[in-house]
């Protein structure tokens, strides 16, 4: 250490742990938690405080700081590094709480014991590793041959402690490698329900949901469920996710109490309101009936649209002059309409409300041009076209529905490969890993909430389609898209002739304010269906010209076009939509959106984006890709 190039020599640098924080710190070690928590930063550079000199540092404090030259010295000297200091911890505690990866591998090739207990939590260095959550480190006290099922002092193993710091990859991992997802602790609670019991929130209780546990397990000591402790703990979260995983309420514990019971008890009336409506609709006939009907609630919900859409015409076309009249079927209507939804059709599938109401649109739209407008343009040109674009309308909006836009599939083993590999590799975050889906993240691929699901080169969820728009299905969106815009078109010409033939209007004459009253005197329903039609042209057009702006122009998606513009807005210098890996011309932008080759003169990209992880850029072919 006497070179002037040593380490010891320079300042800067973060600050060091001591120990495990808050209540569960060994006594006589304070800490402060400012080191980074990446860890491949934190394995590869040592702290460097504010000293001019460590070449006296004892081998304790040298460790904290990731000092690996003066702490090989020492050893080399004669210190044990079995030797726990008097408190009764490790070097190995030392080096994994600070995520020193290099001292780890020292300190057990030297002799080091894996898992040393030591501390006044009578803890391993796995145990205080996994409370930092440097993934890295446990990987590799666990390749040494660390036990991740042994006890701490506090009655915690390897997975509760992950589960209590929420530390999602920590208990993926664990998980991945074998380990139980049911794995109970000292009094018996398992993971699930220690999360239900002491963390406030959906995480990590919803990711442990995902490797099945058992719902209905009992601890040691009291006999209460996951439920039962997220009732203690007024956890409305869990309760909610237990109840939808389909946890019994019907579980008693040592005492006889069901988790309603405990509910009533601490008078919380929102999780008493869960779990009675809960109870009553598994012994209620009607519901019973109604999951039968579950499979058919989307064809209800466009029924009761349907009959909306037209009684709302039907009303405003009525010969009474009356609007209290009109005001009370309106109000009328939209409590009849309110009740019925809210007693046959599902919350969930109520979100395929705006999905509903467009395709009741075009079917109102399509009736009122048969009825209405037909026999004004039979000698025009116009049957036809209409007809076809209809069609054609109807179909790509059956193939953008149905079509798979790209979701991201994997099996359990799968899964758990994957995991690891990423894991191992330092690459498990929400970058490259989805803790929704738990799958590997390809490239271009986001998670969408809507359809609680990872889709490959997502572009948007369309609210009036009721689907995601991904690389499976974007195609056949952007053509429903032009269809949609064309029908909306030929029935504003539609209407236009129809209110020139049938209407008196004096719009040179008196203007445009009575002018309205002259057309909505003279057909309401016409002005109705009329004002339907230029919103679906609006929004559709508009998403049109943005569509083409994006594929032809940029070669990408919405989303995109929107991240890239939010880091223009945040970055130093600004960044071009038109400069992305993703952009390859005009031409080529087409031909690999459409996948046409046009009689051989262009060569689109054939990529499979739901397997697409990297992407190598050839300047000569402006882009390879590469599955990886």
């Amino acid at each position: 250490m006497s070179g002037t190039s040593s380490p010891c020599k320079m300042h800067g640098g973060h600050g060091h742990q001591h120990g495990p924080h808050g209540s569960h710190q060994p006594h006589g070690h304070h800490w402060q938690n400012v080191i980074p928590q990446d860890d491949s930063v934190m394995s590869s550079q040592p702290d460097f405080p504010h000293m001019d000199d460590c070449s006296n540092w004892d081998i304790v404090k040298a460790t904290q700081h990731g000092i690996l030259q003066r702490c090989k010295e020492l050893v080399e000297a004669g210190y044990d590094v079995r030797q726990p200091d008097k408190e009764n911890v490790t070097l190995l505690h030392w080096a994994a709480i600070n995520n020193r990866l290099e001292l780890v591998k020292y300190y057990i090739s030297k002799g080091a014991v894996v898992d040393q207990l030591g501390g006044d939590l009578n803890s391993t260095p796995l145990h205080w590793a996994i409370r930092q959550g440097h993934l890295q480190v446990i990987i590799l006290l666990l390749q040494y041959g660390a036990d991740p099922t042994l006890i701490d002092g506090e009655g915690y193993s390897g997975i509760h402690l992950a589960v209590l710091f929420q530390h999602i990859p920590v208990i993926a991992y664990f998980i991945s490698k074998g380990q139980s997802i049911d794995t109970p602790d000292l009094h018996g609670r398992t993971p699930l329900m220690l999360a239900a019991k002491q963390i406030i929130g959906p995480e990590p209780t919803g990711f442990l949901l995902k490797f099945h546990p058992s719902l209905n397990a009992v601890d040691k000591v009291h006999r209460n469920s996951a439920l039962h402790w997220a009732v203690l703990s007024a956890n409305v979260n869990a309760v909610d996710l237990l109840l939808e995983a389909g946890s019994s309420f019907e579980i008693q514990n040592n005492k006889g109490e069901t988790p309603l019971d405990i509910a009533n008890q601490t008078r919380n009336r929102i999780i008493t309101h869960m779990l009675s409506v809960s109870e009553s609709n598994k012994s209620s006939r009607s519901f019973r009936l109604l999951k039968k009907l579950e499979k058919y609630e989307l064809f209800l919900l466009l029924l009761i649209s349907l009959f909306l859409m037209w009684s709302v015409g039907f009303i405003l076309d009525m010969e009474s002059d009356s609007w209290l009249l009109k005001g009370g079927l309106f109000t009328a209507l939209a409590i009849g309409t309110q009740l019925l939804a809210r007693h046959f059709v599902g919350y969930k599938s109520q979100q395929h409300l705006p999905t509903a109401f467009f395709v009741s649109s075009i079917f109102w739209i399509f009736m009122t041009w048969f009825i209405l407008f037909l026999p004004d343009l039979a000698e025009v040109g116009f049957q036809i076209p209409f007809i076809l674009s209809n069609i054609l309308l109807l179909y790509l909006f059956y193939k953008t529905w149905r079509t798979d836009p790209g979701f991201i599939k994997t099996s359990e083993e799968e899964t758990k490969r994957t995991i690891v590999t990423l894991a191992e590799a330092g690459c498990l975050d929400f970058r490259m890993f989805c803790t929704s889906c738990l799958v590997k993240k390809p490239l271009r691929s986001v998670h969408c909430h809507n359809c609680n699901s990872c889709v490959a080169r997502y572009d948007q969820h369309c609210i009036w389609t009721g689907r995601c728009i991904g690389a499976g299905n974007h195609h056949n969106f952007f053509l429903f898209l032009i269809f949609l815009s064309m029908v909306c078109g030929w029935m504003v010409f539609a209407t236009c002739v129809y209110w020139k033939r049938h209407c008196e209007t004096s719009f040179d004459k008196d203007g445009l304010w009575i002018f309205i009253t002259q057309i909505v005197s003279c057909s309401p329903w016409v002005l109705y269906i009329f004002i339907i039609v230029i919103f679906h042209f609006f929004w559709s057009t508009l998403m049109l010209i943005l569509q083409f702006y994006q594929i032809v122009f940029l070669g990408l998606t919405t989303q995109e076009r929107i991240n890239v513009h939010i880091q223009s807005r945040r970055a130093k210098f600004p960044v071009s939509l038109r400069k992305t890996p993703f952009n390859q011309g005009c031409l080529q932008n087409i031909a690999d959106f459409f996948q046409c080759r046009c009689f051989g003169l262009l060569k689109p990209n054939v990529v499979d984006w739901t397997r697409q992880y990297t992407m190598i850029i050839d300047p000569s072919q402006h882009s390879h890709f590469q599955t990886v």
